[in-house]
């Protein structure tokens, strides 16, 4: 599996990321867990952030999603993606080479 290295929000170069999915929810989120359940199944190793328990996080993702913290958001090589469905999920895997 190839990541390629991309610019950070901040403009500055960042390495690849260890994790290639990252999923912002909550845990009374029934599309946040549905989206975890469906990497799980997969396989796709992710990072999961509870917006509840982390209230930087909520800021991050209002910075970068342009000033909603929606959930589940999902980052996956680098595309995100603010309340995917399960067939925009398995494109973006598919064009990050998950998939």
């Amino acid at each position: 599996m190839s990541f390629g290295s991309s610019y950070s929000p901040y403009g500055r170069w960042q390495a690849p990321p260890a994790i290639p999915a990252v999923v912002y929810g909550t845990r009374w989120c029934a599309q946040s867990q549905m989206v975890r359940r469906y990497l799980e199944r997969l396989g796709v190793p992710y990072e999961y952030v509870d917006l509840e328990r982390d209230p930087e996080a909520v800021r991050r993702l209002r910075w970068l999603t342009g000033g909603e913290a929606r959930h589940p958001t999902v980052c996956i090589g680098g595309e995100w993606l603010v309340e995917p469905t399960t067939g925009e999920l398995r494109w973006a895997l598919a064009r990050s080479g998950l998939r």
